[in-house]
């Protein structure tokens, strides 16, 4: 299978170039500077010269605050893409994968999301992701919307996730202030992106799916348990998600779970496979 992929120097597309890999897809990940993914001749053109099997978009400008100061560079990468994308796949019958996120739920549910609840986003950020979300579903027949909590794992990329920051604060001594009622289901992006290729090898049916290591922590579990597996002594503060001033509005709790599929492997388990076998920074 030919996979086309957009945005492959992040966390999930440094995954899903591993996975490909594997199992022995052809994945291709041209550039930010050779497709400019906002061109919808550009993308069409794109599909058109490598003939991919599937498309998959992991472009995404994260960041709370940078989406809720430009929402209009917010929509122009987080959504506009994926109108042409969609638009340009339905055009050839090719099967279009969008990665989404859990922040577009409003957090204020006690339990795990699953795909049956419905999304309420709070934020610039958010709200362009959805509304990917929307692009996809509604333009391209043959679409996974594909929502993923917060990611560790490697990357070829010079941006750091939330773990990657821990991990180089604990190597630097510092002490850590870490909400303690920021709920999130953490993932190995292998894992996440191990189970999506398996979708595309069993040709499950089209639709919205959930990828998330099973169970969930705040914050400052998951930081904990960083530090129980690397057998590091650092200062582990508690503290609350407000004490770290955002423009807008967060969702707190965004644990994940699917209705569709079997969870992955516990997210403790994920996250020692990481650190043991990756290392980490």
């Amino acid at each position: 299978m030919k996979i086309l992929l957009f945005g492959g120097s992040g966390v999930m597309g440094t995954a899903l170039d591993r996975v490909c890999r594997t199992v022995g897809f052809e994945c291709l990940q041209p550039s930010h500077a050779a497709i400019d993914v906002t061109d919808a001749d550009a993308v069409a053109g794109a599909i058109d010269k490598f003939a991919p099997a599937v498309v998959m978009n992991a472009v995404a400008l994260i960041g709370y605050d940078l989406c809720e100061n430009d929402p209009v560079e917010a929509f122009r990468i987080n959504s506009l893409p994926a109108s042409h994308l969609a638009k340009a796949c339905a055009a050839r019958e090719i099967t279009f994968v969008q990665f989404s996120t859990h922040a577009v739920f409003d957090g204020a549910k006690d339990g795990p999301y699953s795909e049956q609840d419905s999304p309420n986003p709070l934020n610039s950020y958010a709200a362009t992701k959805y509304l990917a979300e929307l692009f996809c579903r509604n333009l391209c027949p043959r679409h996974y919307v594909v929502r993923l909590p917060t990611l560790f794992g490697p990357r070829r990329n010079d941006r750091l996730g939330f773990a990657d920051k821990v991990l180089e604060r604990i190597g630097k001594g510092e002490p850590l202030r870490i909400a303690v009622d920021k709920i999130d289901s953490p993932t190995y992006s292998l894992d996440a992106a191990s189970r999506i290729i398996a979708v595309l090898q069993e040709s499950l049916p089209y639709g919205v799916y959930h990828l998330a290591n099973h169970g969930s922590a705040s914050y400052f579990e998951f930081v904990a348990k960083i530090l129980q597996i690397k057998g590091a002594a650092a200062v582990l503060l508690a503290a609350k998600d407000s004490d770290f001033p955002f423009q807008g509005k967060k969702p707190l709790k965004t644990a994940m779970t699917s209705a569709k599929l079997h969870n992955l492997r516990p997210w403790e388990d994920a996250l020692q496979a990481y650190l043991e076998n990756e290392g980490g920074i």
